[in-house]
């Protein structure tokens, strides 16, 4: 059974192999080649070649390395650019309202106008003709 500075050690290696994007596993090595290779704790336990259960999640056996992978996924490149999308997207959500709202004031404007100008027609009033279907 290897030691815990061991199983830490190779954590650490598969990290930066991750981070620099020549992972050894084959897969990974697959997504790397085809641009999909993403930070994770069950990619870097793969390539450390360990279950990812020991640094999956909050009170595991590793918790100072995943306290450093989690705080990689959240202030890294990824969590930035979605960061910047989301807030581009709701920039974006704020101005088509300001749109929808200037719309219905004109299409209102517009009615008001059309009623006003349109004569009703008196012998019409209230008087509703039933189509029938063929």
């Amino acid at each position: 059974m290897k030691s815990d500075k061991a199983v830490e050690a190779e954590l650490e290696a598969a990290l930066q192999r991750v981070l620099s994007g020549t992972p050894n596993s084959p897969r990974l090595v697959e997504l790397a080649e085809r641009g999909k290779l993403r930070l994770s704790y069950a990619v870097v336990a793969e390539e450390a070649g360990h279950s990812r259960t020991l640094i999956a999640f909050d009170g595991c056996h590793y918790q100072k390395f995943r306290n450093r992978v989690k705080a990689l996924l959240e202030n890294g490149p990824r969590a930035t650019d979605l960061r910047r999308a989301l807030e581009a997207a709701r920039e974006h959500i704020r101005e088509l309202q300001a749109q929808i709202v200037t719309k219905d004031s004109i299409q209102a404007s517009l009615l008001l106008e059309l009623d006003a100008r349109t004569p009703t027609p008196t012998s019409t009033v209230g008087k509703v003709t039933r189509m029938r279907r063929r």
